[in-house]
């Protein structure tokens, strides 16, 4: 059951008069007059039973703390912490300032319950993203990165296996030229972990689909889930040049970088091609950037592959929602 009670106006509220004022400026209140949010809810309703049970928080309540904890980099822990000092996050998740706020075992309770609407959620979004007229799936620029496992096994210690979904991905050997013009060989560590896939529109760098593998497995293999038919032009690296003739044959733009062969070195046209091509694919890289630095994916966040496919989805939907509200406040600013 979810507690829908309606919340009036308190003496906390009265106290706090000068941080509502700052509050209609913030980018927080933005991204709430931006999104719809009955979509979310009746989602997210849906996993409930009305009449069952004691009355619960309002699962629209925990989705905006998951994304509080998302854009803060904060543990289940530190954000019951945080929402009840910061008077913002409250604003933003629904709660009355002088509310306490839900445990952390509340959120992972409701992480594990929602697991099948990630992606759903995802696509709400971006239909909504869609209606306010950005280009999100007509043309978007391919890419993979690894991460990290949370735990990897150890070589001297059999018992611990560390994270058994996860794969080692070697680097192959590197040439490099030393002080002294010497050419020498070295070989960068090998990494346990994942592969995170992501496709990403080339104006505004909104995500339009997502997944994670196996470290071991080649990204060539997930480029095909990210095209739809809204899809319009595909621009990638030359790791994807494979998929070239499905492309064509679906009659998409083709945007994926040329790569030299054995006894076949690149045109002249065809090295002029692929800087073009870098031009617009490489806002996928930024947007791996500012993932791995602001959020928390220099590692992974969970023991698992299905955890960390659901978590890398949250990841996308609170990117997508924090860009919309960037983009509005520059449009505003420079109108």
């Amino acid at each position: 059951m979810i507690d829908k009670s309606e919340h009036g106006f308190s003496f906390a509220d009265a106290a706090f008069t000068h941080a509502q004022l700052r509050w209609s400026e913030h980018w927080l209140n933005q991204i709430l007059q931006l999104v719809d949010w009955k979509p979310f809810s009746r989602e997210l309703e849906r996993l409930y039973s009305p009449n069952e049970g004691r009355p619960g928080w309002d699962p629209l309540v925990l989705l905006r703390c998951l994304l509080l904890a998302e854009w803060n980099g904060l543990s289940d822990r530190q954000l019951e912490e945080a929402l009840e000092f910061r008077i913002d996050f409250k604003k933003f998740a629904g709660m009355d300032l002088d509310q306490a706020p839900p445990d952390a075992t509340t959120f992972v309770v409701f992480r594990n319950r929602i697991q099948s609407l990630w992606s759903k959620l995802l696509r709400r979004l971006n239909a909504q993203l869609e209606q306010a007229g950005y280009a999100v799936k007509s043309a978007i620029a391919v890419d993979a990165t690894l991460v990290e496992a949370h735990s990897k096994p150890r070589k001297d210690d059999d018992d611990h296996k560390g994270d058994l979904d996860g794969a080692w991905r070697g680097f192959p050997v590197k040439k490099q030229v030393d002080e002294d013009g010497k050419e020498i060989i070295s070989r960068r560590t090998a990494l346990y972990g994942y592969k995170v896939n992501l496709a990403a529109s080339v104006e505004h760098g909104f995500i339009s689909g997502v997944s994670v593998c196996k470290a071991s497995e080649h990204e060539t293999q997930h480029l095909q889930e990210f095209v739809s038919r809204q899809t319009l032009e595909v621009y990638a690296d030359k790791g994807y040049v494979g998929n070239r003739a499905a492309i064509a044959q679906r009659g998409i733009k083709d945007g994926i970088m040329s790569k030299a062969t054995r006894g076949h070195r690149l045109l002249e046209i065809e090295k002029y091609r692929n800087k073009k091509i870098v031009k617009k694919r490489r806002i996928v890289e930024g947007v791996f950037g500012s993932w791995k630095q602001w959020y928390g994916w220099r590692k992974t966040k969970y023991v698992g592959l299905i955890r960390n496919q659901l978590a890398v989805m949250l990841t996308a939907i609170a990117w997508n929602m924090k860009k919309w509200a960037t983009i509005e406040q520059l449009r505003a600013r420079f109108a």
